[in-house]
């Protein structure tokens, strides 16, 4: 191979020429104003900024995922416009944030709730086991507040109660059964049993309670009743808190109205700055595309011949 450099022959500079011509970039409107925008890249969160994104446990790196896919979308032609995508990108970086806190406090919610729950159905224990044992000689095991084990309680005092009356063993001691269902102050109901009750233990002590005894009857029918009373109240409370309901578990979907006000009013300001921005964005596109549509000043040739014909039109007027 010869290493002695030649000069080219005119052809070949001619034909050089021509393909340089070629290759010279891109010649209309459109290709220019990309062109002109190869070089314009996204501007990075700071590094503070981005320390505090992996503090919140959020990965700078999906920032600028959607950072870039903005920019793609939107193709911005020069600093302004690549910042007004960036607002847009940290707009909406904060959007889904406040989506994901929603489902956060949604979840921590529900799993407070079902907890709660399931302690109702456990039986008091400690501290609050004793409170309710010294609320027992005022109020009776009716007037303690709603649990399983109460229900239970009342239940199983109150079918005790009846077998006595069914055998009719009428002791004073069966009295203790009242007192502890109802209280030192019954209610209508408890003190109608009460005295029915001991309406009978004055009566057998007398030895006047016949077999098949009306009043006999009578108290068995109430007691009776208030079994049914209690095993339905137990159902319920049972069907109300019930740690699979999906019912309940969809109620617990819904936030206190205030919290909910406050996220609302947050998400719908970050949608209104959102919206804002990509008026601000496309109102400045459309700028080039107006001045475009404007009539271009005529040439100067343009206009001498406009004057010419002019003065020639008017000469033959």
């Amino acid at each position: 191979m010869s290493l002695i450099k030649r000069e080219p022959s005119a052809a070949q500079s001619r034909a050089s020429h021509a393909n340089s011509l070629r290759s010279t970039g891109p010649r209309s409107v459109r290709g220019k104003e990309i062109s002109s925008r190869n070089s314009l890249q996204p501007r990075l969160f700071s590094e503070v900024v981005a320390r505090s994104l992996q503090a919140l446990g959020e990965s700078p790196g999906d920032f600028e995922h959607l950072h870039t896919n903005l920019a793609q979308a939107m193709e911005p032609r020069d600093a302004w416009e690549a910042a007004w995508v960036q607002d847009i990108a940290i707009l909406r970086w904060r959007l889904e944030r406040l989506q994901r806190a929603e489902v956060g406090i949604l979840a921590v919610r529900k799993q407070k709730r079902a907890g709660e729950r399931k302690r109702e159905s456990m039986p008091a224990s400690g501290v609050a086991d004793l409170g309710l044992r010294q609320q027992i000689p005022l109020v009776g095991f009716t007037g303690l507040p709603e649990s399983p084990w109460k229900f239970q309680q009342v239940i199983q005092m109150l079918r005790q109660l009846r077998d006595l009356v069914r055998v009719g063993e009428y002791q004073k001691d069966g009295v203790v059964y009242f007192d502890l269902l109802y209280g030192k102050k019954p209610g209508a109901l408890g003190a109608t049993l009460r005295g029915r009750f001991e309406g009978l233990c004055t009566r057998q002590a007398e030895k006047n309670v016949p077999e098949g005894d009306h009043e006999q009857r009578a108290l068995c029918s109430e007691v009776d009743q208030e079994i049914e009373n209690y095993e339905q109240k137990l159902a319920l409370y049972a069907a109300e808190h019930r740690e699979d309901d999906p019912v309940r578990e969809d109620a617990d979907l819904l936030l206190p109205s205030q919290e909910l006000d406050e996220i609302i009013r947050y998400e719908t300001h970050l949608e209104d700055q959102i919206e804002r921005k990509l008026r601000q964005f496309y109102a400045r596109r459309r700028e080039p595309v107006l001045r475009q549509t404007e009539a271009l000043p005529a040439s100067s040739q343009e206009s001498e011949a406009g004057e010419s014909a002019c003065q020639t039109a008017s000469v033959g007027a």
